[in-house]
């Protein structure tokens, strides 16, 4: 064991040192402040092992090697890992730095790597990113911020979300899992960056982590190593919001996430969007319509996002800052997203109403009064304020008075808000001032949980509750004083597009990889009844065959005037569009 142990020393001091330090520039062996060879102890779950070598520089351990005279690779790599995770930086570290960078030889084999973080499910797992040439000393200084660099690095997608994004998210979770804190901390460091530039140390959330010098170091090397204002732009802003939806997944933070095909497929529904569209999301969560309007044209002083809780505000303004390529104070603070309640007045001259309201029949934060002064608390008359209406009632109500006459309205809401007996007064209220002109029911589970929101309690509300999509052309504004009146029902007798989407037979991947096609034949069936106020033929893409079936009727029914549409099914498809039961009794 002692000869063994001995041979791998030789090794170490006589064939991989001398490379290091004549071909890459590293201390060399003899240097024994600044190259420790076998001399750092690492606690390993119960015992003490010691890597083969840590180079330092002024008191930071910049890099490790594991060392190996033959072996197993994968095995080295994991060995390396284990060190750096258990890294002893209360005594072995200036500022409880760890080393970042490793290489491992298998006899005259070396491979070089960096420490990354990547998000698993709720958590964050690190792994080893070989890289595809080796790290020269001087290299590895400027990575650490320990050498002033000559000239900061523009960053692509990738590089953002494997050096700023991974990084900054480890740094900020003092818990065994990612929590709200962890995400609102990240978007906050990075529009800290853009809003103060340098002086980012003064601000939230650095001065957060006073009592964590390590981790104020580290945010530090993140900003020092780039530049900032030239790498901003489109691609990645959807990076970072790409990684925002990925910190949600598999959490708990209780607000639900809306898909991006739904998104792109409700915008297809509304249509007509150009540069002069003003768009309104008064529940904009982290701003996921807003981002698709930005990406189809449409300009940023004509849209308005608002929510009343912080994080997804903080989450939607870091957005467009990077999109719009934003930096300073004064530039970021005119971002058309405000934190605020959104149901307060908005204006009614909205060309497009846009979103997925949380719902809610208890607002917590005191505003009922200002609410009041533009949406009618006591929408049924009865005398009574905020009574039994249906949770989405002031959410309804502010998105027909938002939009203008002649805009569209469209939203996601509960199936059960079309047949429940005490949403009638609101399916009135939507009669009265609106068109319906198509509602698409949605299969259960697409809303995925993510940011906490405060504006409203939930009650039982959970993601699995069943959804649809409702597109309204307001035509009548809001008289306060007669709310609803009489309806002429000669005026409700036109036809409805009505489709269900349900889950496939066989579906595999997440929601969205099967979802998307759904919603892409259903979006041409509405392209052909807009043109010809008929159904287009849907083509078969299954080759599983059932027995013929009899014709089935389905009615589409608003109020007491009914249409019959004739549906024929022979083939039992992949994909079906089709009248859902649930929905025939619209508004009966």
């Amino acid at each position: 064991m002692v000869d063994n142990q001995k041979q791998e020393i030789e090794y170490v001091i006589q064939d991989v040192l001398p490379i290091f330090a004549s071909q890459l520039g590293y201390p060399l062996p003899e240097d024994e402040k600044n190259t420790r060879i076998q001399s750092i102890p690492v606690r390993i779950g119960s015992g003490i092992k010691k890597p083969d070598v840590v180079y330092y520089h002024d008191g930071v351990p910049v890099f490790l090697i594991e060392a190996k005279r033959s072996g197993n690779l994968e095995d080295a790599i994991n060995q390396a890992l284990s060190y750096i995770r258990n890294y002893p930086v209360d005594e072995y570290s200036r500022d409880g730095i760890k080393p970042r960078f490793f290489a491992v030889t298998v006899g005259k084999n070396y491979f070089f790597f960096a420490h990354r973080f990547e998000i698993e499910k709720n958590n964050f797992k690190d792994w080893a990113e070989k890289l595809e040439i080796p790290i020269t000393f001087t290299e590895l200084l400027e990575e650490y911020g320990l050498k002033k660099i000559e000239k900061r690095e523009i960053f692509t997608p990738d590089v953002f979300r494997k050096e700023i994004l991974n990084e900054l998210g480890p740094i900020f979770k003092f818990e065994d899992k990612i929590t709200p804190d962890v995400v609102k901390n990240v978007g906050l460091q990075l529009l800290s960056f853009l809003q103060y530039g340098k002086d980012f140390t003064g601000h939230r959330p650095y001065v957060d982590l006073e009592n964590h010098k390590d981790r104020q170091t580290q945010i530090r090397h993140v900003y020092e190593k780039f530049d900032w204002a030239n790498s901003l732009g489109p691609e990645n802003a959807k990076e970072f919001r790409s990684y925002i939806l990925r910190s949600f997944q598999g959490t708990n933070l209780n607000q639900y996430l809306t898909e991006q095909c739904v998104i792109a497929f409700m915008l297809n529904l509304a249509d007509s969007l150009n540069p002069e569209t003003r768009v309104l999301d008064f529940e904009c969560g982290s701003g996921g319509f807003l981002a698709a309007v930005i990406d189809r044209g449409v300009e940023l002083e004509n849209i308005r996002g608002v929510d009343i809780d912080e994080l997804p505000y903080i989450i939607a303004k870091t957005y467009l800052a990077i999109y719009f390529s934003k930096t300073g104070f004064e530039s970021i603070d005119t971002l058309p997203v405000k934190k605020d309640n959104g149901l307060f007045y908005q204006g009614n001259s909205w060309d497009l109403v846009i979103g997925n309201p949380a719902g809610g029949n208890k607002y917590v934060h005191g505003d009922l009064v200002k609410i009041g002064e533009s949406l009618n608390r006591d929408l049924d008359n009865n005398g009574k304020l905020d009574d039994n209406l249906s949770e989405y009632n002031l959410s309804i109500q502010q998105a027909v008075t938002s939009a203008m006459t002649g805009g569209k309205i469209c939203l996601v809401l509960p199936e059960g808000f079309f047949s429940n007996s005490q949403d009638e007064i609101l399916r009135k209220y939507i009669s009265k001032h609106c068109k319906v002109k198509a509602i698409v029911s949605l299969p259960r589970g697409v809303f995925k949980k993510g940011t906490n929101v405060k504006q409203q309690q939930r009650g039982s509300q959970v993601s699995s509750q069943k959804m649809s999509i409702v597109l309204l052309e307001k035509t009548n504004e809001v008289n306060k004083e007669n709310i609803i009146g009489e309806l002429d029902l000669n005026e409700l007798d036109y036809p409805v597009f009505l489709a269900s989407v349900n889950e496939p037979e066989f579906k595999g991947g997440s929601i969205e990889d099967w979802l998307e096609s759904e919603l892409n034949i259903v979006f041409e069936q509405w392209r052909e009844w807009q043109e010809n106020n008929k159904l287009k033929e849907i083509p078969i893409i299954d080759i599983k065959v059932v027995p013929m079936e009899e014709p089935k009727t389905a009615t589409l029914s608003l109020f007491e005037d009914k249409e019959e549409v004739v549906v024929k099914k022979s083939i039992e498809t992949k994909s079906k569009t089709k009248i859902s039961e649930f929905l025939e009794d619209l508004f009966k």
